[in-house]
């Protein structure tokens, strides 16, 4: 179990920072022809697709290995009967031709980057990845693409956009930008202030949809301290409160100083006198420097817990949400008085439901 949850908090960090990466090249970044921190998010995107196929080949043996009970010389003969008669494999095919397209259109755009229709395609192969989570997870337990799979699937794309764009800010943004010294501090502004706006639209969706999905998935409000499931989504929420603080401040106190020293006019907000307002200084030498180091601090302390709440998710995911234990209890129940009153058949039937409780994350999540 804990492979698997290691597993699958890699490729949905993989998975958000590619649609990460491509929020950022898209919305984020100035347009600047053969710009150097353009290249740099190419090329680290590319990595993170090389990455995102490493992680869903890695997914996918690890279902195999649960279905096989660890086996490891079952799994190339398993590997086949997975993909055909599971709904997990049903779902996970459609991961290879939005991955080629990842690749090709990747590929593409480090040689024509004027060609943004092809950054596009990206957005829709990753988007179609992310859709296969939706579709092997909790929400797709009453059918495929019910209401409860697209909110999900809006809920898991809006925090790729959020969480995804803040590592790539800290892994490659942000370190190309302090290279350039006050010379960058226009840059810097525009970018930050993009970045918040980007991150507050975000937000709203996360929380609209992830609202829904908590309440479907616990049952009660009970729930949230009477079971493990429970337990865990409060750690995460937790961790959410501790990030939107950390965007409100980086918003209200980080973004007017970096305005400010950028010599750009600053906009009066009520939250921002709340947050404590900011420090005028004057343009000192190196000003702008200090000024977007602490910004990209406060950025890559968001991002860490953002990774955080990636790691409490896919603990979840592994989990039983309690609105589905009377079921569970309930089919459990019927396989064992089916196994009492015919040994064979009811070992047929539990042979039968294994692989699809494992496959379609009824019982292990996605």
């Amino acid at each position: 179990m804990p492979i698997n949850i290691a597993l699958t908090a890699f490729d949905v960090c993989m998975l958000f920072l590619v649609i990460g990466l491509l929020a950022c090249w898209l919305a984020v970044l100035p347009r600047e022809e053969g710009s150097a921190l353009e290249t740099s998010v190419l090329r680290l995107l590319g990595f993170s697709i090389a990455l995102l196929t490493l992680s869903s080949a890695g997914i996918l043996l690890s279902r195999i290995l649960e279905l096989d009970g660890h086996s490891f010389p079952l799994v190339l003969s398993s590997l086949k009967p997975a993909l055909q008669f599971t709904h997990y494999g049903h779902v996970w095919i459609w991961r290879i031709p939005a991955l080629l397209l990842l690749w090709l259109a990747g590929g593409w755009s480090l040689h024509h980057r004027h060609h943004t229709w092809a950054a596009w395609l990206m957005v829709i192969a990753a988007a179609g990845i992310a859709l296969t989570r939706s579709e092997t997870g909790h929400p797709a337990d009453h059918g495929d693409f019910t209401f409860a799979v697209w909110m999900d699937w809006v809920h898991l794309m809006s925090a790729a956009v959020w969480v995804g764009s803040l590592l790539g800010m800290s892994l490659v943004i942000f370190p190309k930008l302090l290279r350039g010294g006050d010379a960058l501090g226009d840059r810097c502004a525009v970018i930050f202030q993009r970045l918040s706006t980007l991150s507050g639209i975000a937000l709203v969706l996360i929380l609209a949809t992830g609202i829904y999905t908590a309440v479907s998935e616990l049952g009660s409000f009970r729930a949230l301290w009477t079971t493990g499931y429970g337990i865990t989504l409060d750690v995460k929420l937790g961790i959410v409160v501790l990030m939107i603080l950390f965007g409100a401040h980086n918003r209200y106190l980080k973004l007017p100083r970096l305005l400010h020293a950028a010599g750009k006019p600053v906009p009066a907000s009520v939250f921002g006198i709340l947050f404590g307002g900011f420090a005028p200084a004057g343009n000192s030498p190196g000003e702008t420097t200090v000024v977007v180091r602490s910004c990209a601090r406060a950025v890559l302390a968001e991002a860490v817990l953002g990774v955080a709440v990636i790691v409490a998710a896919s603990v979840l995911l592994h989990g039983m949400p309690p609105a589905e234990m009377p079921k569970a209890m309930a089919g459990m129940s019927m396989s064992m008085n089916s196994s009492r009153a015919n040994p064979l058949t009811g070992a047929a039937v539990l042979l039968r439901s294994a692989p699809v409780a494992l496959s379609d994350g009824r019982a292990t999540g996605r």
